[in-house]
């Protein structure tokens, strides 16, 4: 998430300048990954001769390429050699291993991109071009796999229509308009035929590729291997996706806010199973839509509000959060009566979590508003993050005027690049000390978060976002009642949290005034807030040394 105009160091960087102390690079660990070449291509080879599907010809490639990108970073990273350069050549070798062995593979390096902070710019750059690329299977390979999961006869059992020609495809799926034999149009979700085949050894291959980064970059990525190998399993099992839609779906039900303003598509269990996901046709208009929604009479303001609010009340109240909330996946119509309806898609990357982390997000949150560093503080610790003043500079509301992040900014530029990078690396290490107690999850929450932002921002900030998050959070820590009750210490944080939504609702407001104003007189436009936060964090964060932070637009378009 981070830059200066260098890359992240790997081992001998750290090696020559760490100020904590790092274990020198060995070739046993080297060693252990040709051993493990060798292992994972007989295993692939015994695989292929039995499911086919090609895993041979994949596992080759992939361990050949991750040899070939050992070697040379083995031999070529080095100072006075062109780092940028071997960045550049290696994250182009990934890139095409990527979108030539496909499926999951396009899954992994979209998980990397997201991860973008933990890799050379080169890499998160890259990698971002993997959202675009979506393979597509011929028919006879869909009618295939419909015939496996729902019958030899789908075609007159089930539907009375199904269009052999995709409307959307994506690395894992494919989805079919179709109409059943009751009468109901239907999107038909039906997963690329190689995926369950391929599985179990491209994730073998991921992990092989995180182990050989952790070695190369020096990084502590083990700890989020099995996360994301987990992740990935749920995202193939369309009865989880089904799970997560009818859960989300019920609690919006029960939310008299929602009830009517947001729509969770509903599924057709008969019509489906893990390889197969039927659902309600939706006739709306994508959020990604920016310019054309005003034109066909949607209040933007009111979208906005909602979305802001339905994913806070996920976060802060019900603990079940939608990871993907990209304008693909939102639409937006009008009802018979007028009404204007958020419709949510594709309930596949969820995150569930329990009272404790949404208790300890919620706090994290509300004493970021109060102004409270000790209080923050506390939160990170119990995340198993090593909360030093840099981090909570990080961490605060204006990164910008945090004295101890300034002076590190300031000290690193002065130092080389070898230099500032080992000290970047320590910081790292540091960072995830603990990493038995980081909730892993925070990765798609804040990735999702960022999501909302941008949204809020490329339709001009009609809504105080900050002041939305603020509330939530505040009515979720309120529940749990945890904080000393002594009356001075409640009226100290009832007064603090009020000074500072007072403060956010003139800010906001003066703010918008300053860019009609400027609109009126034909001035040089304003920026708006979601902007200026936007460029205080990348910007702070480039500071001390990340340099792949995606902005809200690349999160947007991936």
């Amino acid at each position: 998430m981070f830059s200066a105009t260098h890359q992240l160091p790997l081992r001998q960087a750290v090696r020559a300048y760490s100020t904590v102390g790092v274990r020198p690079k060995k070739w046993g660990v080297f060693k252990k990954s040709l051993l493990a070449v060798s292992g994972v291509g007989l295993a692939a080879y015994g695989y292929d001769s039995v499911l086919g599907a090609g895993v041979t010809n994949r596992s080759v490639r992939s361990l050949s390429t991750l040899l070939l990108i050992s070697i040379d970073y083995k031999l070529n990273f080095e100072e006075g050699k062109d780092i940028e350069a071997l960045h550049e050549r290696n994250a182009q070798r990934l890139y095409d291993l990527l979108t030539t062995n496909k499926g999951l593979y396009i899954k992994m390096g979209q998980v990397i991109a997201i991860q973008g902070m933990m890799f050379p710019q080169q890499y998160q750059k890259k990698f971002s071009q993997l959202f675009d690329k979506a393979p597509r299977d011929d028919w006879e390979v869909c009618d295939r796999v419909l015939r496996q999961e729902l019958g030899p006869k789908y075609r007159t059992e089930i539907f009375e229509s199904i269009d052999e020609s995709p409307v959307a495809s994506a690395s894992i799926a494919q989805v079919h308009k179709a109409r059943l034999r009751t009468g109901e149009e239907v999107a038909v979700k039906i997963q690329h035929e190689s995926v369950s085949k391929q599985m179990w050894l491209d994730l073998a291959t991921y992990r092989f590729v995180m182990k050989v980064y952790e070695w190369a970059f020096d990084m502590p990525l083990t700890a989020t291997v099995q996360y994301v190998c987990n992740k990935m399993r749920e995202e193939v099992d369309f009865g989880i996706e089904m799970r997560n839609g009818n859960l989300i779906a019920s609690l919006i039900a029960k939310d008299p806010e929602f009830r009517k303003t947001v729509y969770i598509p509903k599924y057709f269990p008969q019509a489906s199973s893990r390889r197969v996901l039927t659902a309600e046709w939706i006739d709306a208009d994508p959020v990604g839509d920016y310019l054309k929604l005003k034109d066909k009479g949607y209040n933007i303001k009111s979208l906005m509000n909602t979305i802001i609010k339905v994913y806070s009340r996920q976060v802060f109240y019900w603990g079940l959060v939608h990871c993907d909330l990209h304008p693909g996946n939102l639409l937006v119509r009008h009802l018979p009566d007028k009404t204007q309806q958020l419709v949510i898609l594709d309930h596949g990357l969820y995150e569930h979590f329990g009272d404790k982390f949404r208790r300890e997000y919620a706090q994290f949150w509300k004493y970021t508003f109060e102004l409270n560093p000790e209080k923050v503080k506390s939160v990170l610790l119990e995340w198993g993050i090593n909360a030093d003043d840099i981090m909570l500079g990080l961490s605060s509301m204006d990164p910008s005027k945090n004295e101890a992040l300034k002076k590190h900014i300031q000290e690193l530029s002065k130092k080389s690049y070898f230099e500032r990078q080992a000290i970047i690396r320590d910081k790292m290490r540091e960072f995830f000390k603990n990493s038995e107690k980081f909730p892993m999850t925070l990765t798609f929450i804040m990735r999702s978060m960022r999501i909302v932002q941008g949204l809020n921002r490329n339709f001009g900030s009609p809504c105080n976002r900050v002041d939305i998050l603020a509330t939530e959070a505040a009515k979720t820590v309120k529940l749990f009642d945890l904080d000393d009750d002594r009356f001075q210490f409640v009226l100290k944080r009832f007064v603090t949290y009020n000074l500072f939504r007072l403060v956010s609702f003139i800010q906001y407001h003066f703010n918008k005034l300053r860019q009609h104003l400027a609109s009126w007189f034909r001035r040089e436009p304003v920026q708006d807030l979601e902007e200026v936060y936007e460029k205080q964090m990348i910007e702070a964060s480039k500071g001390i040394g990340f340099e792949s932070v995606p902005t809200t637009k690349e999160l947007l378009d991936s």
